[in-house]
């Protein structure tokens, strides 16, 4: 990583956002093409060693573009209530997708998916762009 805060990580946050796009990719492929249930999580749902590879690379993609947009968040420019309106949209995304894993409603991670995506297609942009300074 570069040691200034302010130079634009474009390369860190292309790689980032290939590992994601990787991730979903990969868990996208279809259940009966996984092999057998590893770690049964709840009814319906279950952790197979393809997704088990697909939960990697998304935790490794998106902690590492979450790091680098905390560092960034000073020379992002947005202002106090919009970050804080994206940081609650990201965290509720991020609720929802976890808890659709153990409530009955199944559908609840397509609402948490798009609040965290619509808070990833803000706060990437800015992170990647050149700081003025």
């Amino acid at each position: 990583m570069s040691h200034d805060i302010r130079a634009a990580p474009r390369t860190q946050v292309t790689v980032a956002a290939a590992l994601i796009v990787a991730g979903v990719l990969v868990l996208l492929v279809p259940a009966g093409d996984e092999g057998r249930v590893l770690v049964p999580v709840s009814e319906g749902h279950g952790l197979s060693a393809v997704d088990g590879v697909g939960a990697a690379l998304l935790a490794v993609g998106g902690t590492w573009l979450e790091v680098l947009v905390v560092r960034r968040l000073p020379y992002l420019a947005l202002p106090p209530r919009g970050m804080f309106g994206l940081g609650l949209l990201a965290g509720l995304g991020v609720g929802l997708l976890i808890a659709s894993v153990f409530s009955g409603f199944f559908w609840w991670w397509a609402i948490g998916a798009a609040a965290l995506g619509v808070a990833a297609l803000v706060l990437v942009p800015l992170t990647a762009r050149r700081s003025e300074s």
